[in-house]
C-alpha cells in the first residue's frame, strides 16, 4: 500500500484548486506549475493506485485520446495505459520539454509535450485539467 498522507493529499487539493479557481492572465502558467503537483506525487508517491485504464477510456474523463501525437517506444497510442502517461507527462515536464501551443485568439491554448522516448502530446488546457481533476477524485478515494 502506498504511503500516502496528509501532506501529499492537500497538496495535489490544492494545486486543484489554485488551478480550477485562477482566471487571471496567468492560467497556462498556473496550471504548468499545477501539474508539478498533480503529476509528480501521483507518478512518485502513489503510483500503485492510478488505475490501469486505456487512452480510449480516458475519454469518459473529457480527455481526447487523439491529444498523443506518438506513444513513443515503438508502441501505438492505443497500447498506453493511464499510469504511463501520467509518467511520460512527468518526464516531459522535469526535463522541461513543455512547449506552448496558440490559436488565434490566445497566446497558450495548450501545452506540447515530448519525452526521451519518444513520447509526444498536443494537449489543450481544458483536458490537462479535465485528466488532472479525475485523476485526482480517484486518488482522493482510495
Amino acid at each position: 500500500m502506498s504511503y500516502f498522507n496528509n501532506f501529499e493529499r492537500l497538496f495535489m487539493q490544492r494545486s486543484l484548486e489554485l488551478i480550477d479557481t485562477y482566471n487571471g492572465e496567468y492560467e497556462t502558467t498556473q496550471l504548468l506549475n499545477g501539474l508539478i503537483g498533480l503529476l509528480f506525487f501521483p507518478h512518485e508517491r502513489m503510483r500503485e493506485l492510478i488505475p490501469e485504464i486505456s487512452l480510449q477510456e480516458l475519454e469518459a474523463w473529457g480527455f481526447d485520446p487523439d491529444c498523443i501525437v506518438n506513444a513513443g517506444a515503438n508502441k501505438e497510442p492505443r497500447e498506453l495505459r493511464l499510469g504511463e502517461i501520467i509518467r511520460r507527462l512527468r518526464n516531459s515536464v522535469a526535463h522541461c520539454r513543455v512547449n506552448p501551443f496558440p490559436n488565434d485568439d490566445r497566446p497558450c491554448e495548450g501545452f506540447f509535450f515530448a519525452d526521451n522516448n519518444g513520447f509526444e502530446a498536443k494537449i489543450p488546457t481544458n483536458q490537462i485539467k479535465n485528466l488532472m481533476r479525475n485523476l485526482l477524485e480517484h486518488l482522493l478515494q482510495q
